[in-house]
C-alpha cells in the first residue's frame, strides 16, 4: 500500500466519522418545549414533594408519546377504575344493549287469584328504580289481573355466586351508600332512604319505600360516634336509631341494608297491596291441584350507552359491579364470582385492547377495591384503543367533560373519568388542543394527606400545557 492510498484512507474514516457523528447529533430527540413546561409543573408543585405522581400523554393522531414520568407505576386507580369496565362491557355488549327484569308467577294463577309466588327474577340491571318497580307492579294488576296472591313475593337473586361485597372493600364503609351489595336485581342501587323526623318522644324514623325489612331499632343516644344519629353496623340486618335528640329540620339518611333480596321484596309487595292485591298464607292443595296458567313480564332497562353515561358521571359503583358479573356470563360462566368477572375483563384488555399483562390489576369492575393497581401506560394505552373503536362515540360521550381555564375564560376542552378515595385522587381521558390536536393522557396521584385540592390545582396546570401544545 501507498503511503498516498494509506492517507486517503485515513481522511476517508475520518470524514465518515464526522459525518456519523452528525447524523448522530442531529438524530437525538431535543427536549420539547412541551416536556420542559411539564417538567416545570411537576417538579415545581407542591403535590410532588411527598406524593408519588406520574403522567403519561400521546398524541392520538399517531401514537406518539408526548410526555412520560413513571407511567409504567402501578398505583391505586379508584374510580378512575370505571374507564377499564366501561370499554369492556362496551365492546362486548354494544351501545343499544339492554339488560331484562322478569316477574314470573308459580303455581296456579286462576280468575285473577295465584295460588303460589310471585316471583322477581334479577337479570342484571343495576338502573332498576323503585319508579320501574311501581310501573311493574302496576303491569301485575293490569296485564297479568291478580288481585290476590295465596304465596308471597320471592326474589331470584340466584343468577351471582356469593358474596355479595367485592374483594378489599373497606368493611367499615358497609352501611354506607356506595359499599352496597351486589345483586342481579338492584333496586336504586341497593340503597334506602330512611327518613327522619323530631317528634314528642325523641327522632322518629320511617323507611321512605314502605317495606317489612329491614327492621328500625332504637338505641341509646350514647351508643353512637359523633354526629351520627342513624346507621347500620357491618354485616348485621336492623337499622339503628338514636332514640333521644332533635333536628332542626327533617333529615334523609341512604343506607345500604345487608340482604337486598329481603328488602326488595318487602317493597314490591307494599306497591302490590297499594294497589288493592290481597296477600294470605299459601294453600298447598289448590297450589298443587289444576292446571298451572303462568304468567310472565318483562322489563327492559335503559341502554348501555346510557347506562354508562350514568356509571360515569355519577361514579355509580353499583353499576360497575353488576357489569363485572354480566360480563362473565357473557363469556360462559354460570353464576359467576367476583374473580370469575375480574379475569374475564383482564383478558379482553390483554387480549384485545393490547395492554401489557402486569401494567395493572382489576379485581372489581368499579375501582371500590384497594386491591386494584393501574398505570398511566395502561390507562393511555385502553384511551388509544377505544379512540380508534366503532363505538369511539359513545365512550367519550360517557366521560365527565371538564374545563380548561385560558386566557380567563373555561373551556370544554376535556372529557375524562377521575377517581378518589382517600389518599388517592387519578384521572384518565381526552384532550383537545386549541389547534384542534387529540390527546390521550392519564394523570395519576398517590400518598398523601388531607384534601385532595392540590391535586386538583396541579390537574388544572397540567391540562393549560397540555392545551397550548406546550407554547408560553
Amino acid at each position: 500500500m501507498t503511503t498516498v492510498h494509506f492517507y486517503s484512507r485515513v481522511i476517508l474514516c475520518l470524514l465518515v466519522g464526522v459525518v456519523l457523528t452528525g447524523t448522530s447529533n442531529a438524530g437525538r430527540p431535543i427536549e420539547s418545549d412541551l416536556k420542559k413546561q411539564l417538567d416545570a409543573v411537576l417538579d415545581n408543585h407542591s403535590t410532588s414533594r411527598q406524593t408519588t405522581v406520574t403522567l403519561k400523554v400521546i398524541d392520538l393522531e399517531n401514537g406518539e408519546v408526548l410526555y412520560d414520568r413513571g407511567g409504567d407505576r402501578l398505583l391505586t386507580p379508584a374510580s378512575n377504575l370505571k374507564i377499564y369496565t366501561s370499554a369492556c362491557a362496551l365492546d362486548l355488549f354494544g351501545p343499544s344493549h339492554q339488560f331484562l327484569t322478569k316477574v314470573k308467577t308459580e303455581g296456579v294463577l286462576q280468575g285473577g287469584v295465584l295460588e303460589g309466588d310471585l316471583v322477581l327474577v334479577g337479570g342484571g340491571d343495576a338502573m332498576l328504580s323503585s319508579e320501574d318497580m311501581a310501573k311493574l307492579s302496576k303491569r301485575v294488576v293490569e296485564e297479568l289481573g291478580i288481585t290476590k296472591i295465596h304465596g308471597k313475593v320471592v326474589i331470584d337473586n340466584s343468577r351471582y355466586a356469593s358474596p355479595l361485597k367485592g374483594p378489599g372493600w373497606m368493611w367499615d364503609d358497609d352501611p354506607d351508600y356506595y359499599n352496597m351489595s351486589v345483586t342481579p336485581l338492584m333496586v336504586d342501587f341497593n340503597v334506602l332512604e330512611l327518613q327522619l323526623t323530631s317528634s314528642r318522644e325523641g327522632i322518629a324514623a320511617a323507611l321512605a319505600l314502605p317495606s317489612n325489612y329491614p327492621a328500625v331499632q332504637l338505641r341509646p343516644r350514647k351508643s353512637f360516634g359523633g354526629e351520627t344519629i342513624a346507621t347500620r353496623r357491618p354485616f348485621t340486618h336492623p337499622i339503628l336509631v338514636a332514640e333521644k335528640g332533635t333536628l332542626d329540620e327533617p333529615q334523609t339518611v341512604r343506607l345500604t341494608m345487608h340482604d337486598p333480596g329481603k328488602w326488595v321484596s318487602g317493597v314490591f309487595a307494599a306497591m302490590l297491596m297499594e294497589r288493592g292485591v290481597e296477600f294470605s298464607p299459601p294453600n298447598q292443595a289448590k297450589r298443587s291441584s289444576g292446571n298451572a296458567s303462568p304468567g310472565e313480564l318483562e322489563h327492559a332497562g335503559p341502554t348501555l350507552a346510557d347506562t354508562l353515561k350514568h356509571f360515569n358521571n355519577k361514579s355509580e359503583n353499583a353499576v360497575g359491579e353488576v357489569l363485572l358479573h354480566e360480563i362473565a356470563i357473557a363469556n360462559g360462566k354460570k353464576k359467576p364470582h367476583w374473580s370469575d368477572g375480574a379475569a374475564s375483563i383482564t383478558e379482553w384488555l390483554i387480549e384485545k385492547a393490547g395492554l401489557e399483562q402486569d401494567s395493572f390489576k382489576l379485581v372489581d369492575g368499579s375501582g371500590l377495591s384497594r386491591y386494584n393497581l393501574i398505570s398511566a401506560d395502561s390507562s393511555v394505552r385502553l384511551l388509544e384503543f377505544m379512540h380508534h373503536h366503532p363505538h369511539a362515540d359513545t365512550f367519550y360521550s360517557a366521560l365527565p367533560a371538564y374545563d380548561v381555564e385560558l386566557a380567563g375564560r373555561k373551556q370544554p376542552l376535556v372529557a375524562a373519568k377521575p377517581g378518589g378515595m382517600a389518599s388517592v385522587s387519578t384521572i384518565s381521558g381526552y384532550l383537545k388542543t386549541t389547534s384542534g390536536k387529540m390527546l390521550a393522557f392519564s394523570l395519576l396521584a398517590n400518598g398523601y394527606t388531607g384534601s385532595a385540592s392540590p391535586v386538583f390545582e396541579l390537574r388544572q396546570k397540567v391540562w393549560q400545557v397540555l392545551a397550548k401544545d406546550g407554547e408560553p
